[in-house]
């Protein structure tokens, strides 16, 4: 289910500063009207020089800079916003005669944020292609890439913890992930103004531990932070309660891909957004959250499934519902919007019928699937092609006036129509939109099935039809039943990698 999947963390925007590597944008001297340094900006104060040189992306726009005079020089260490990128280069050097010193990626580090006095927002990051690469033992031992490791983290925090606001790290998982790190303590005792905090690849603890150290004696308490991302990230057993502690006013909690847990229990008065993408199999998942208006959950089914969430309206479940297992979502009764990907539908029954007013629902059976890049691979045998039942959600939901179907849905459908072909009749909602994200199989099917769909939805106003890349047929073959449909506002295209939810709130 396209809205769930993990993800790698968010790049920073252009106007962060890359400190290992860069192109200097032309002109940047000439900005207005400059040809020459020591005229309008040598004359500008040094805070909003700062400002400026903020906006370069990397360390050689920085660099040129500074040589410009000492007055640049001294500006470039008041920037708020930079970016560490940790590349290849940084960790093997070119052989030959162009061979190169490399020098190594903490060493940049520490040379940058002793002299940043000002920075705001800070982001240290292993790219993805040294991600995917396992180094040898003895590169690793020499140029470690453990962002988070103790001893780094005590080198590179402080200078930069008196104004610090947001930072991400995206750690090296093939190295920090089987090694705790003291993070989120550190950051308790360095970063009294962090509101924004990003995580990627780590094993994290944030519960108070045992040490000799006075420091790592106290309670971990971040009460600024309002934003949290965790990815691909290890937690304790109790971890999501141990972060409830850690950071009482949380406003938006993202986890995508974690492990490790056991029970996740979280409980706010406060938190607005959350997503919960868990790896592993957990056995309980309790939740109050009552001031929660988005909630994303995408797991194996636990044996317990407790949501409280009184002002709930948009809901996202990526979950099969084990026969044993007790799923309740108590106070839920306000729903505007439901995305669903399941086999077995009895909690989407439940959820229609305590929530009459909901608008737009997608409905997919995760049943197919794609390889890295989006293309189409197979469908899964081991998944129940069922059908949720429409005729219900038709007579609950009489304002629902949005429906998308996921292409798994789409294929359990055809195979519907396939069996019964003399009976097969849909009964849909009164609807104003349908989209429609497929991949053809047989073309005479989709088309009849299509058809069967589109004449069962009189009220119809707008259709979107997505059909995938890997489909064995041209657009104009379902654009071809435009005539038999007038009033109707069509919309075709092709999709590949993730599916359309530009009409939802996720």
């Amino acid at each position: 289910m396209g809205i769930l999947s993990s993800s790698s963390g968010k790049r920073m925007s252009s106007s962060s500063m890359d400190i290992t590597s860069a192109r200097c944008p032309d002109g940047f001297l000439e900005l207005n009207g400059c040809e020459k340094p020591g005229t309008e900006l040598e004359d500008l104060p040094d805070d909003l020089l700062g400002e400026i040189v903020s906006c370069l992306p990397d360390v050689r726009d920085q660099a040129r800079i500074e040589r410009v005079s000492t007055r640049f020089r001294k500006s470039c260490k008041l920037v708020k916003k930079v970016k560490f990128l940790c590349r290849m280069k940084n960790v093997q050097k070119c052989t030959g005669p162009s061979a190169k010193h490399v020098t190594p990626f903490k060493d940049i580090v520490m040379s940058k944020v002793v002299h940043l006095t000002c920075v705001e927002r800070l982001r240290l990051e292993i790219e993805d292609e040294m991600q995917a690469s396992r180094f040898k033992e003895e590169v690793i031992e020499k140029n470690s890439l453990w962002i988070s490791d103790d001893k780094f983290v005590l080198q590179w925090l402080p200078p930069v913890s008196a104004n610090l606001i947001s930072l991400t790290v995206i750690d090296y998982g093939q190295q920090a992930i089987f090694h705790q790190t003291m993070l989120l303590q550190h950051l308790s005792n360095f970063c009294k103004n962090l509101q924004f905090l990003e995580l990627r690849n780590m094993y994290l603890d944030c519960a108070p531990t045992t040490s000799s150290t006075a420091d790592q004696m106290k309670p971990t308490r971040l009460p600024g932070v309002k934003v949290l991302t965790l990815r691909c990230v290890k937690l304790t057993e109790n971890g999501l309660k141990d972060l409830n502690d850690c950071m009482p006013n949380l406003i938006t909690l993202t986890l995508v891909t974690i492990v490790g847990l056991r029970d996740a229990r979280f409980k706010s008065d406060k938190l607005e957004v959350l997503c919960l993408g868990l790896a592993t199999r957990v056995k309980s998942v309790k939740l109050e959250v009552n001031a929660l208006t988005k909630l994303q959950l995408k797991m194996a089914c636990p044996d317990e499934l407790r949501v409280e969430a009184r002002s709930l309206q948009c809901l996202a479940v990526c979950m099969d519902k084990r026969q044993d297992a007790i799923v309740e979502f108590k106070g839920v009764n306000k729903l505007r919007e439901l995305l669903m990907g399941a086999s077995e539908f009895s909690t989407l029954d439940k959820l229609c019928s305590a929530n009459p007013g909901l608008e737009k629902v997608f409905l997919d059976v995760p049943c197919m699937s794609f390889e890295d890049d989006g293309g189409w691979k197979a469908v899964l045998p081991q998944v129940p092609l069922n059908l949720p039942n429409m005729k219900h959600i038709k007579v609950k939901c009489t304002k629902l006036h949005t429906l998308s179907v996921g292409p798994g849905l789409w294929y359990s459908l055809e195979q519907d129509m396939k069996t019964n072909p003399e009976t097969f009749s849909p009964t849909w909602p009164v609807l104003a939109t349908l989209i429609l994200q497929i991949i053809v199989h047989e073309l005479e099917v989709s088309l009849k099935l299509f058809r069967a769909l589109l004449e069962s939805i009189p009220s119809l106003e707008k259709l979107e039809v997505y059909v995938h890349k890997d489909s064995n047929m041209e657009l104009e073959e379902f654009g071809a039943l435009k005539e038999l449909f007038p009033t109707v506002q069509w919309k075709l295209d092709w999709w590949k990698k993730g599916l359309k939810f530009n009409r939802f709130s996720f």
